[in-house]
């Protein structure tokens, strides 16, 4: 039997929520955009050439259209929606498929409308999410490098020797995407002791990110490739947090992504590599429809 998927609309400034389901006053009765995508191609064409080349392609953002009935406790649901989804505000809106939970973040492209008579109110409004994948709630994190603990769960420096832990020695890591996209990441590198120049090297696309710094026991770098987190914020022994991007090589590549399925990475340092503790984390799903 297929399962009716359940909807979430969360305004991230007020922390405010609808849940449109058969069991709330709020029904989402049709809606659009959901699925397909469009896909911009550039093409170019020689002189004397049949038909063109494609140079390249570019996938669009996504509107969806909602529709539905407000069932109950009309004036004060109507308000609710209205206040919700305001012009500019940043909307989440999460689809509920069995314990599965994808969303896509955006704001208000049409603001809601309402009508109806007593005892049955009408909405719709429209929403645009520029970046038009779905994504899970649910993250995976993967160690790069650093201790794997073994019997205890606080891990303690050793020199490689086996005690309670045991530092990952391992050159190259593979971080499984099980999604059908490509999906940015959250790259945190914590020092125990000094480390020179810490690199997280590709395999695949050969390209890396790579931060120009000396690092000093306890502190920490945290490097994302989202679109709307890119940077690397960095962090003192003390808690205290400042911009790292001036300290980020040249040549990184902020466009890094993990392809669908395996991904190869490596981490590297001019010195002190066996002293950083690395995790990646990154949905645990990107898909283009769900």
């Amino acid at each position: 039997m297929q399962t009716i998927p359940e909807y979430i609309c969360a305004n991230l400034d007020t922390g405010q929520s609808i849940h449109f389901a058969p069991d709330t006053w709020f029904w989402v009765t049709a809606i659009s955009g959901e699925d397909g995508l469009d896909v911009s191609i550039s093409e170019s064409q020689s002189a004397g050439q049949i038909g063109k080349s494609i140079n390249g392609r570019a996938v669009g953002s996504r509107s969806v259209t909602v529709t539905g009935d407000i069932v109950g406790d009309y004036d004060t649901s109507e308000r609710l929606l209205k206040r919700l989804i305001q012009a500019g505000a940043p909307l989440r809106w999460t689809k509920i498929l069995g314990t599965e939970r994808w969303y896509l973040d955006g704001e208000a492209q049409r603001l809601p409308e309402v009508d109806g008579e007593p005892g049955l109110l009408h909405f719709q409004f429209k929403f645009k999410a520029p970046y038009p994948y779905w994504r899970t709630e649910e993250t995976v994190t993967t160690m790069l490098g650093g201790l794997d603990s073994t019997w205890f769960p606080t891990p303690v420096s050793t020199a490689g020797s086996w005690y309670i832990s045991q530092y990952r020695q391992s050159l190259y890591t593979t971080v499984v995407n099980t999604g059908n996209q490509e999906t940015a990441f959250t790259l945190d590198l914590r020092a125990s002791a000094r480390v020179l120049n810490p690199m997280l090297w590709h395999n695949g696309t050969r390209t890396f990110i790579r931060l120009n710094k000396e690092m000093l026991p306890g502190e920490r770098a945290v490097i994302s490739t989202e679109e709307d987190k890119l940077g690397c914020t960095y962090y003192s022994a003390d808690g205290s947090e400042q911009d790292g991007f001036r300290w980020m090589d040249y040549d990184t590549d902020w466009w890094m992504t993990l392809a669908p399925g395996d991904n190869v990475l490596r981490l590297t340092a001019e010195e002190g590599r066996e002293n950083l503790t690395v995790t990646i984390t990154a949905p645990k799903g990107v898909a283009s429809n769900v």
